[in-house]
């Protein structure tokens, strides 16, 4: 028969005059396991014949009056949740793979990049007899004009491009820093990254000033350039135009590019100087080198912040704001001259 203590059940049986203990049954002969007897020399037998249980902390309990032990309270360990993994890290993609992603990135970019030129050209510059639409300062009305919808392809062709290795890789939204965890504390921590963006960047500025006098006068250019090559728009126009680019570079250059040059070189700092670098480089086409400056600490921040938080919304806010308070304020400074 088997007798039950309460915290578990065990098997014992009488061979040759020894105990031999087994598991947690007991097996004695026909007695009813009603009877209260037959317990209490259930009882006595695990806590008094030497064996494995004599010295079990299970069995520790005192029985009641008429015998029967009575079970005592187990507490059970605390459980431990398992660590969220960080999908930055890509560990399930090779090395190898994570390169050829980055290639078919460039790739990508340089053909739409070309492709879009020479669509301008042929259908806009040739009609109106102007081949080099878009590298003539003369022609800065129609290069203006063309802005915007550029903006608009390159972001939709960057969207598109990391979708489709994503979905070839079986990899999700949360490897390039797209996921809803902590959504409302990464928008905050977005907006504080800003006024630390701010702050580094007048710091540095002014430290450089002391060596490069002409330094705001070269600000000041660039000012010009942008409010020369960007359409004057309403405000909201300002903040979705802002919004527009703050998602896909940052999608482009921390989500993507950044985790996998981590993944590629096995470093954190690596990927960041060299995605900083790349990121530095392409606003030279139209920035001062002054602005430069600011360019690259933008992109550290905005890095730190990414790697820090596992996701790209912080810099995705922050990035947005920036621009967009650089484009109101250029849009009080030039009034209507702005057109």
């Amino acid at each position: 028969m088997q007798i039950c203590d309460g915290w578990g059940c065990g098997q014992a049986s009488q061979l040759e005059g020894s105990v031999e203990h087994a598991c947690w049954n007991m097996t004695f002969p026909a007695p009813s396991p009603s009877d209260p007897a037959v317990r209490s020399v259930a009882w006595r037998f695990m806590s008094e014949v030497p064996g494995p249980f004599q010295n079990d902390p299970i069995p520790t309990a005192r029985p009641t009056a008429d015998g029967i032990p009575v079970a005592r309270p187990i507490t059970l360990p605390s459980v431990q949740t398992r660590p969220i993994a960080n999908e930055l890290l890509l560990r399930t993609s090779t090395v190898g793979a994570t390169w050829l992603d980055v290639a078919a990135l460039v790739l990508f970019m340089v053909f739409l990049e070309v492709g879009m030129e020479t669509a301008i050209a042929v259908i806009v510059g040739m009609p109106l007899g102007l081949p080099d639409l878009l590298e003539d300062p003369a022609h800065s009305a129609l290069q203006r004009a063309c802005l915007l919808p550029m903006l608009a392809v390159r972001a939709a062709g960057t969207i598109v491009i990391i979708a489709a290795i994503l979905r070839y890789r079986g990899q999700s939204a949360k490897s390039v820093g797209l996921g809803r965890r902590r959504f409302a504390l990464n928008l905050l921590i977005g907006i504080g990254a800003t006024g630390i963006a701010y702050a580094l960047i007048y710091l540095t500025m002014s430290l450089v000033w002391l060596i490069w006098p002409t330094l705001w006068e070269q600000m000041q250019e660039n000012a010009d350039r942008i409010i020369d090559m960007v359409p004057r728009l309403h405000p909201l126009g300002f903040a979705g135009v802002a919004l527009m680019i703050g998602l896909y570079e940052e999608l482009l250059f921390r989500g993507f590019l950044m985790t996998r040059l981590r993944r590629g070189t096995g470093s954190w700092t690596v990927a960041v100087l060299l995605s900083t670098v790349v990121f530095t480089a392409l606003h030279a086409f139209d920035q001062t080198a002054s602005a430069l400056i600011a360019v690259t600490i933008l992109s550290l921040v905005f890095s730190v912040v990414t790697i820090w938080r596992r996701s790209i919304i912080p810099a995705v806010v922050a990035h947005t704001l920036f621009d967009l308070s650089q484009f109101l304020l250029l849009y009080l400074q030039a009034g209507d001259s702005w057109t």
